[in-house]
């Protein structure tokens, strides 16, 4: 998930600080900027634990690796054996 939260923290910044989005670049005072940033990292350790439950990689892991390897991986976790539970 390194990569993937990497690349999202840049987006949500690009949204957040220029005209595509907001455009707060400039205007917000240095402690307004750790608000910005402490919300995004609690928005990330939310996300990435709960999506690395149901997938192996995060989304540009697994474009990544696919691309490096030119072949398709599974996404997805493997069903538990009969009997046993995924971890919660």
């Amino acid at each position: 998930m390194a990569l993937t939260n990497y690349i999202m923290h840049s987006v949500i910044c690009m949204i957040v600080f220029t005209g595509v989005g907001f455009g707060l670049f400039g205007k917000l005072q240095r402690y307004e900027l750790l608000y910005v940033v402490f919300s995004i990292w609690i928005f990330q350790l939310i996300l990435s634990p709960i999506w690395l439950r149901y997938f192996q990689y995060g989304p540009l892991e697994w474009l990544w690796r696919n691309l490096s390897y030119k072949k398709v991986h599974a996404m997805r976790k493997e069903l538990p054996a009969a009997g046993m539970t995924l971890p919660r």
